[in-house]
């Protein structure tokens, strides 16, 4: 699809446009649901309570949780937003090691996620091929999500200082080299500023239909 979006003389022609989570007017109402839920959570809290909220997102293209980034730079008192993967979980790959990566690189000390099977785009494929792992959640079975690569956007232009030119280079180089190589290393001040506003964990299909409540407290 993006591939299409950016055929200018393609979509000229058909005058192509899209209803699903790239659309920007999607990602701009999903902002709303941040505002509503912050001033309905003010109305149970007292007066004078000086409560952050946070926000756990299931996450799979970026869409709603980048609306949240949004509200947040908009003024929602909110903490870091907390992004909910799947087995898919290039993001929480990403927030732990600054590696944008279809399939994990061995970590010290980390266990790496196995291949996971099927396209990168959320459309199951052939057990063969590299990519999204089918999982309970299929909403969330997306590894390259397209609204990710707007937030990068935002942290190359702020590590940048606001430098539009050497932002759009350094964007353009990280997601070539996630389409030629499957991954792409962003620099440490571009990871510190992503850990800035968004904490990243991974929820297995067995932590998601356990029966029994997780004891928190030892």
């Amino acid at each position: 699809m993006k591939h299409l979006f950016a055929d200018a003389p393609f979509n000229y022609k058909h005058k192509l446009g899209a209803i699903n989570s790239i659309n920007w007017a999607r990602i701009l109402a999903q902002t709303v649901y941040y505002f509503h839920a912050y001033f309905a959570a003010r109305k149970q809290l007292p007066k004078d309570s000086n409560v952050e909220l946070q926000f756990v997102v299931p996450t799979g293209n970026f869409g709603d949780i980048l609306a949240g980034y949004y509200a947040k730079r908009m003024g929602v008192p909110m903490t870091r937003l907390s992004i909910a993967t799947n087995a898919n979980d290039i993001l929480a790959r990403f927030w732990r090691s600054g590696r944008y990566e279809k399939v994990a690189s061995p970590e010290p000390g980390v266990a790496a996620a196995a291949p996971a099977d099927g396209a990168s785009d959320g459309k199951q494929a052939t057990a063969d091929a590299s990519g999204v792992k089918e999982t309970l959640s299929p909403a969330m079975d997306i590894l390259v999500s397209s609204n990710f690569e707007r937030l990068l956007w935002y942290l190359a232009l702020e590590a940048q200082g606001n430098d539009t030119a050497a932002a759009g280079a350094d964007l353009r180089a990280w997601m070539a080299s996630v389409k030629a190589d499957g991954r792409a290393v962003v620099p440490t001040k571009v990871l510190e500023l992503a850990r800035r506003d968004f904490i990243a964990e991974r929820v297995s299909d067995e932590q998601v239909i356990i029966s029994k409540p997780i004891d928190y407290i030892s």
